[in-house]
Formats: C-alpha cells, structure tokens, sequence
C-alpha cells in the first residue's frame, strides 16, 4: 500500500523542521523585501530608498525587533509588511518551541540517567536488579575507590520509578540508565560494552509484568542469555555472573565468562561453617565488607619474581607490610590468558610435549586461587598474588 502523498510531505517537513523554517523564512525576506522596495523606493516622502533598506527592515521586523527607523507607508508596502509579520511570529514561534523541547529533553535525559554510548568508555557495566539495589551499588563504589558513579552504567527493565528513587541518593545521582532487558543484544548495545572495564551480570530479580518475581531457572536463563551475547560483542571485557543454580556454569564457562558468583552456594557453605563455632563466617564477612578496616585483595607480580620460589615472593610483600596469602593462577581476561599459554605450550621442539601442552591449555582453569603453597613453589606467569591489607584512611567524593 502507497503512502499518500500529503502524509509523506508531512513526514519529510517534520523530520527537517530547520531546513523547512530556513527555506521558508529566506523566500518570505526576499520576497517580501523586494515587493515593499519596489513599492516605496520611488516615494520622495519614503524611508526605505535602497534594497539594503528594505533588506534591514525586513531582517528587524522578522525578527520582532521593529526599530522604527525603517518602515512602509504605502498600502501595498503595508499589506505585505503584515504578512511578514504573521510568518515571523510563527517562524520564530515554532524555533522557540523546537529549541526548547530540545533542551527539555536533555534535562529529562539527564536527569533519568539516559546514555549516549559514544560518550561511554572504561565504564563498569551492571545488568539486572536485586532487592536491595542501593546498598550493592553504593558498596561496589566503595570497594572501587577509583570509579565514579557517572562511570556506572545499569541495565534492566525496572519501572522508572524505582530508578527514580535510586537517584535521589546523592552519591548515586550521576549513575547512569539503560532501560530494556539486558539479555537482548540491542539493549546491551546501548551500553557500549566492547568499551566497558568491566561488566556484572546480576541473577536479575526484575518482575514479570504480571509482577511475579522471575523462578530460580528464568533468573539464570537470563544471565546466561546475557553471557553468551557479551561473549560476541564484547571480546576481551572481563565478564563476572551471578548464578542461583550451580549446574549452570557449564553454559557460562561455554560463553567464556571471567568469574561466577554461587550466591546459594556461599549462603549454605556458610551457614555449614557456622556450625562448627569456628567463626569463619566472621572472618569472610571482616574481609569483604567495604567497611572493614582490612581489604582482601590481589596485587600484580613484578617480572623479577616470575620463575622464583613463593617465598621470595612473600619477603618482597612482607617488607611492603603486605601479608601475601597465596597467588591467583591465570588470571585475568580469558582471551589473554589462553594466548599466553598457548604461546608458552609451543615453546617445547617436541611434538608428543607440545600435544600434552595444548591438552592443559585446553583445559586451563581461569582465576585459580592456590592458598598458602609450599615455600619452594615457583611462581608461574600470568599469576597475581593474595594479599591482606589494612586499608590507607582516605577521602574521596564516589558521587562525582
């Protein structure tokens, strides 16, 4: 079915209202500049004697200045003056509209967290939703003293008012939005995630539109879905999931996820520990919370250190009044961890090595912690060390 040609010249003006107002006001002034010239310049009693008077005049009263010191005094040079007057009121009208509609939508923009992903780069990426929102992004800003909330971008198909409430937190209130469901490859798009630090897949809590809160599997489902689009557009941004079901990180390991997170796991593991009295759940909840004055953390390796015994290692921390519990073994991004080893596997001139070599490539193991090794184990490559700090008193403003 054709379109009309009245709806198609509708569409074509409303999608270039400037070009039309230009074209429009440029042959109103010039013809009506013309008409009046030709009209008054031959009076003696005139004030308009030259095209560049006409011109003037007309530039003035388009504009709703009206000197006076320019006008027409015949009824012709009048007629036409009014209908100059019509089409400068309306002209100017609908710019004062567009320039303000313009500006409103970006104070909205701004205010609603909206992002424009050419402007997004080294950002931290979090998709989904938990009951308790607030508290998680205020405390991952603790943890990253560095990054800024204008830095954070969230993805998830809250209503607009929960996001609302989020930005009422003065700390928050520069945190930027992407609503839609973040396991849909257009919406993760918005949030330029082949440019992001980083990116949190949250087991998403987001309500169906009936309001029934997502099943443990449609939770999963989605941080997977989610996974294996980021795994395409998003090559080399390490990637940490949450999961509820254990049995899931066959597919995230498939999609080449950094780090999983066993929320029901954790919760169960330590309630197990509780009930031996040893305190260790004490202990895990001093060492993660953003406001213990101690932080678990990993450090990077100085090459001087690569190929020497652990305790080397654990002096050279020591005198920096660092407690070095153990190394992360191949750690980081996975792209980089499987090319470095695949380059340290073809090292070996034979042939029956470097096949047993590529098999351990294959089946590396990323981020693989190894607590408190023997003194004289030798420290690999692509290893960070676990260390124990007591954190430095500092000030910094997380809200900028």
């Amino acid at each position: 079915m054709k379109i009309p040609l009245f709806r198609t010249v509708k569409n074509f003006f409303s999608e270039h209202v400037f070009v039309f107002l230009f074209v429009f006001l440029s042959l109103l002034s010039l013809g009506v500049s013309t008409g009046v010239y030709l009209y008054e310049s031959p009076l003696p009693q005139s004030n308009i004697h030259s095209y560049a008077d006409a011109l003037w005049w007309c530039l003035v009263t388009l504009l709703t200045v009206g000197y006076g010191d320019h006008y027409p005094i015949t009824p012709e040079g009048r007629t036409l003056a009014t209908i100059l007057m019509f089409g400068g009121v309306a002209s100017v009208g609908v710019l004062t509209a567009k320039f303000s509609s313009y500006f409103l939508d970006l104070t909205i923009q701004e205010r609603r967290g909206a992002v424009d992903p050419s402007q997004l780069n080294d950002h931290l990426i979090i998709c989904g939703w938990k009951s308790q929102m607030e508290e998680f992004v205020e405390h991952v800003l603790e943890k990253n003293p560095s990054c800024k909330a204008s830095k954070i971008v969230l993805v998830n198909n809250m209503p607009e008012e929960k996001l609302e409430v989020l930005k009422e937190n003065k700390r928050l209130n520069k945190i930027k939005f992407v609503r839609g469901n973040f396991f849909s490859e257009p919406v993760l798009k918005r949030a330029a995630p082949h440019k992001a630090r980083k990116i949190l897949l949250l087991a998403d809590s987001t309500p169906h539109a009936d309001g029934k809160i997502p099943t443990v599997s449609e939770a999963d489902a989605r941080t997977i879905m989610a996974a294996m689009i980021l795994s395409q557009i998003a090559k080399g941004v390490p990637v940490v999931a949450e999961i509820l079901d254990p049995s899931m990180k066959q597919y995230l390991k498939v999609a080449q996820v950094n780090e999983i997170i066993y929320s029901r796991d954790y919760s169960r593991l330590l309630m197990a520990a509780a009930s031996s009295g040893t305190g260790i759940p004490n202990i895990i909840h001093q060492l993660i919370h953003p406001q213990s004055p101690y932080t678990l953390s990993t450090k990077p390796i100085p090459d001087s250190f690569l190929g020497k015994e652990f305790q080397e290692l654990e002096a050279y921390f020591k005198e920096q009044n660092l407690h070095i519990l153990g190394l992360l073994e191949n750690a980081g991004n996975i792209h980089q961890v499987k090319e470095r080893a695949l380059r340290e596997a073809q090292k070996t001139p034979n042939v029956s090595q470097l096949v047993e070599n590529l098999k351990k490539v294959k089946e590396l193991e990323l981020n693989k912690p190894l607590l408190a090794p023997d003194k004289n184990y030798v420290v690999p490559g692509g290893a960070l060390a676990v260390v124990l700090e007591r954190k430095k008193e500092v000030c910094c403003d997380s809200a900028a």
